[in-house]
C-alpha cells in the first residue's frame, strides 16, 4: 500500500492540526496582547475584540467567555487584563494537551503501532 492510499485515513488527524494551529497563533497573539495593554490599551482592547468575534474561538467557549470578560476590563485595570490573558492561554494550552492526545489516537492504531509512515 502506497502512502497516499493511508494519508486518506488521516482527515480527522488534519482537523485536529489545524485546531491546535489556531490555538498556537491565538496563544502567541494573547501573550502579545498582554504585554501590549500596557503600553496601548486601547490598541490591546481593540486586537481582544477581534479575537472574541472571530467564529473558530466559540468554539471554545471558556477561552471566550475569559476574553470576554478581559475586554469588558481592557482600559480600567490592565493588570487584570494581563492576568485574564494568561488564564486563557493556560486553557488554551489544555485544549491543545487534549488535542494532541486524540490525534495520537487517531495516528496510533489500537495496536499502539504507529501507521507506515508516522511516528
Amino acid at each position: 500500500m502506497n502512502w497516499f492510499k493511508i494519508a486518506k485515513d488521516f482527515t480527522g488527524r488534519n482537523l485536529i492540526n489545524s485546531k491546535i494551529r489556531y490555538l498556537i497563533k491565538t496563544k502567541k497573539n494573547l501573550k502579545y496582547l498582554s504585554k501590549l495593554i500596557f503600553q496601548s490599551g486601547k490598541n490591546a482592547k481593540e486586537a481582544n475584540f477581534k479575537i472574541i468575534n472571530s467564529s473558530k474561538i466559540t468554539s471554545y467557549p471558556i477561552v471566550h467567555d475569559i476574553l470576554i470578560e478581559a475586554d469588558e476590563l481592557a482600559l480600567d485595570s490592565p493588570w487584570r487584563f494581563a492576568e485574564l490573558c494568561n488564564e486563557a492561554i493556560g486553557r488554551i494550552d489544555d485544549l491543545m494537551g487534549k488535542f494532541k492526545k486524540k490525534r495520537e489516537e487517531i495516528v496510533y492504531d489500537k495496536k499502539n503501532n504507529p501507521k507506515k509512515g508516522w511516528k
